[in-house]
């Protein structure tokens, strides 16, 4: 026998009864220990040792009651608008901030209290190099779980926010107890990560025509437009002091002075005319630039008074009360709406230009003398 074999033969004789090497293959579990006392010593220096990494399925329902108190909430956002979360106990709060301040992680008991946004913004560093080096390792893993591209986003101040930040999907929820500092001051940190990617949203069937749809739907909503021939403006007195067959004078300019109003806006401006015996109103569209202001100087201003100079030449309303029938004031023989000038035969609305005006009188010139054109068949006011 050679002395190969006999080296050979004593290997073999010398492991026999000895246990294979205790080589676990890389898991989400054993990822997580890794990333967590790496980042840990990589960032601040502090000792972390990880004792047990607990996973589960969780739902949104009950992850506000698995939150300890005053713990702090780090939102993480992800890849597709998936979101996630790392709380971090008030235990491990105190270990990491104590350790950045004071270079070491005191043996007194931490403060009960609320993080703070302090707080949040000296464990956000730990907490995204713990997520990059949970990446790395469970990445080794035959079919690793969806925990790729997430960071710290922001703080939620509530455990109930977490019902409002997150959808209603099953999560993957590590539980991790871990001993901080070399005096081992027990802590609890919490990694929450959607159960599956989200699916990408997809347009539904004949979402194409959505446009069209949608305009459909709002060409057929009804509006409402409001005319108004003209605004008259009078003190409580005389409106206190109105009867029936009292007289309000319009002034003529008023016929080529009508508002289209919706909502008490003004839409565009209109001139009242005639078409086939009958009242028509032929819409001109506004100059751009004019609003509320314009109405009250022209509508509203003394002038529009049928030429009066002021309020003190337009007869008080609260004398009139007593006059009726031939007590009122002659205004004159009023010309049969006959006389107008017919405007021609106007195109259905919405589509076509508009057919000229005719004979109609122009804008601002029927100041005269011909007279208030009447509504034709209309009674006499008496």
């Amino acid at each position: 026998m050679s002395d190969a074999d006999i080296i050979s033969a004593m290997r073999r004789k010398a492991g026999v009864g000895r246990p294979p090497p205790d080589v676990q293959p890389m898991s989400p579990a054993k990822a997580l220990r890794l990333a967590m006392a790496k980042a840990a010593e990589d960032t601040i220096g502090l000792v972390l040792q990880v004792t047990e990494v607990v996973e589960e399925r969780s739902a949104i329902s009950r992850l506000p009651g698995q939150v300890p108190d005053n713990a702090l909430l780090s939102l993480l956002e992800g890849p597709n608008n998936a979101y996630g979360l790392a709380v971090w106990d008030k235990n491990a709060v105190s270990a990491i901030v104590e350790q950045q301040t004071t270079g070491k992680v005191l043996t007194l008991p931490p403060e009960d209290r609320p993080p703070t946004s302090t707080d949040a913004v000296m464990c956000s560093e730990l907490c995204n190099r713990v997520l990059r080096q949970f990446e790395t390792h469970v990445a080794e893993v035959a079919d690793p779980p969806e925990v790729a591209g997430f960071h710290v986003a922001a703080q939620l101040r509530e455990a109930r926010s977490i019902a409002i930040a997150f959808d209603d999907v099953p999560y993957r929820l590590y539980r991790v107890s871990v001993k901080l500092g070399r005096g081992g001051r027990e802590g609890e940190v919490f990694f929450v990560f959607p159960y599956a990617a989200p699916k990408p949203k997809t347009l539904d069937e004949g979402a194409g025509d959505f446009s069209s749809t949608f305009q459909n739907v709002v060409m057929k909503s009804e509006a409402r437009l409001d005319t108004v021939l003209h605004r008259v403006r009078l003190t409580l007195a005389d409106v206190t002091s109105l009867t029936e067959g009292m007289m309000i004078p319009i002034p003529r300019e008023a016929l080529s002075r009508v508002e289209l109003r919706a909502d008490d806006r003004l839409v565009s401006r209109g001139r009242l005319g005639q078409i086939n015996g009958k009242r028509a109103l032929r819409v001109v569209l506004c100059v751009e630039g004019e609003d509320e202001e314009d109405l009250n100087g022209d509508m509203f201003g003394a002038g529009d008074m049928g030429g009066l100079s002021g309020p003190s030449d337009f007869p008080a309303l609260s004398g009139m009360g007593d006059m009726a029938g031939d007590d009122l004031p002659d205004l004159g023989d009023l010309p049969a709406m006959g006389d107008l000038p017919a405007m021609g035969d106007l195109p259905p609305l919405g589509g076509g230009d508009l057919p000229p005006l005719g004979d109609l009188p122009p804008l601002g010139g029927m100041d005269d003398g011909e007279g208030f054109p009447a509504m034709g068949e209309l009674p006499p006011l008496e």
